[in-house]
This record gives C-alpha cells, sequence and structure tokens, in this order.
C-alpha cells in the first residue's frame, strides 16, 4: 500500500511538471514569437478573364491550367475560371509561364507569358519575417509552337503588395 501511495505521488509531480512546461510555453510566448495567419505573406499576382468581343463582360477559360517554364507539372489541376491568384517568383525579377486553355483537349491552345518585375522586401516581424512585394511589373508574350488564345493583356496595377490583393492587378482579353 506504501508502494501505491508513492506511485501516486510520482505521477503527480510529473503531472505538475507537465503543466509547469505547457505554461512556460503559453506565457512565455509574446506576439512577435508567432505569425498569426492572418499576418499577410508575400502577395500574388490576380487576374481576371474578359471577353475580348465585349470588354466589359467577364469570360471564364475552359481547361485552363498554368505552367512554369522549366517544369513539367502544372501548378494545378485543368479548371474554369473567370479569374485566377498566381505567385511570382521571389527569387528573380522575372516570372515565366505558359497559360493553357483548353488542357484536356488533344490540341490545347497555350501561351507563353513573361513576367518582369523589381522586387521589395518587406519586415512584416520576428516570426513572420520578410514578405516581398512587386513593383513595376511588365508583361509581354512570346509566340508558341501551338495556337493561342490571348488576345490581350492589360496591365490594372503595376504594383502588387500585400494592401491591393482584393482586386485585380491584369486583365486577360481572350
Amino acid at each position: 500500500m506504501n508502494r501505491n501511495f508513492k506511485i501516486q505521488i510520482s505521477n503527480l509531480k510529473y503531472l505538475n511538471l507537465k503543466f509547469i512546461c505547457l505554461a512556460m510555453l503559453y506565457f512565455g510566448c509574446t506576439r512577435d514569437d508567432i505569425c498569426a495567419p492572418e499576418a499577410s505573406k508575400t502577395p500574388l499576382l490576380i487576374i481576371s478573364f474578359y471577353n475580348a468581343e465585349n470588354p466589359q463582360a467577364r469570360k471564364s477559360v475552359n481547361g485552363f491550367t498554368i505552367l512554369r517554364e522549366g517544369d513539367e507539372f502544372s501548378l494545378f489541376s485543368p479548371v474554369s475560371t473567370d479569374s485566377i491568384a498566381i505567385p511570382l517568383f521571389t527569387g528573380a525579377y522575372f516570372t515565366n509561364y505558359f497559360f493553357v486553355a483548353n488542357a484536356n483537349d488533344t490540341l490545347p491552345k497555350v501561351d507563353f507569358v513573361s513576367f518582369s518585375y523589381q522586387r521589395e522586401d518587406e519586415y512584416i516581424n520576428r516570426a513572420c519575417a520578410f514578405r516581398t512585394n512587386f513593383n513595376n511589373l511588365e508583361v509581354t508574350m512570346e509566340p508558341t509552337n501551338q495556337p493561342t488564345w490571348i488576345d490581350q493583356i492589360s496591365i490594372q496595377s503595376d504594383s502588387i503588395n500585400a494592401r491591393n490583393q482584393n482586386e485585380a492587378h491584369l486583365y486577360i482579353y481572350h
């Protein structure tokens, strides 16, 4: 019986030690130690698709997907959408993509789109570190060996940052 009492006291000491460690972890962290999910990270390039024949009307792209130059896999499975948010490469001053329409067809339509920009790193806090904002965005299209589908690209905002993530930066007319 004396032995069971010692085991129970030993278990209580272990439980108290766990509680103290958890309390130290909880109270030892400051706001800068945790990167809140709502903290803005590196912004995405937002693109809206419009009808080339009726420029005020949005128009979905069927079987749309994107491949980054040099990758053999697409960023996402083909979808039908009238807008998309995509990442720009933070390690260089350009990003090259193949924009593919009708990706599930035997002869998809492909456009090579090149984005060039200036990068600006912005400090968020100790836990989140930095985010990269993009300025002076420029877009060029280059011919491919396949049928194309993009008629025109219009830059709506040449600055991509955490403060303008609710509106399109580019309009693509097709």
